[in-house]
């Protein structure tokens, strides 16, 4: 009986180790940024995690329509997902400044907004200049 104990708890706690080594490889960010291709500008900062990442270029800030102009690059082939203006949603709870300072405090992009750091959105307003996620007419 003793050993029929000992045996289960030995299948438990594998299970349980494997659960968490995978939850933990899916949720911890990546600090390893890929290898910039030729068509990602030298400015564009790379924001990922283990699975996948964006490079992001901030182009223009529009302090009147207190907008973003961000170009939005896949890392795996460095193509134009995006070239898109975003501007703060109201769940944001710091004032992030119209400057190149934003860039940093991005976490990670997902098809119509940016995550930023502060549970803050920066969402896409369309239409969009140019990229795979342009509405074609």
């Amino acid at each position: 009986m003793k050993r029929n104990m000992k045996i289960i708890l030995l299948i438990i706690s594998i299970i349980v180790i494997g659960i968490l080594v995978f939850w933990f490889s899916i949720r911890v960010p990546n600090q390893d940024e890929p290898q910039r291709l030729n068509n990602i500008p030298q400015n564009a900062i790379w924001k990922g995690g283990v699975d996948e990442g964006f490079w992001f270029e901030l182009v223009k800030i529009d302090t009147v329509k207190k907008t973003y102009r961000i170009k939005i690059y896949n890392d795996y082939k460095g193509e134009l997902v995006a070239d898109a203006d975003f501007i703060k949603q109201t769940n944001c709870k710091d004032d992030y400044p119209l400057n190149n300072d934003l860039i940093n405090d991005i976490i990670y992009f997902e098809f119509d907004k940016i995550e930023m750091k502060n549970d803050c959105n920066l969402k896409m307003l369309k239409p969009i200049y140019d990229g795979s996620l342009k509405e074609e007419k």
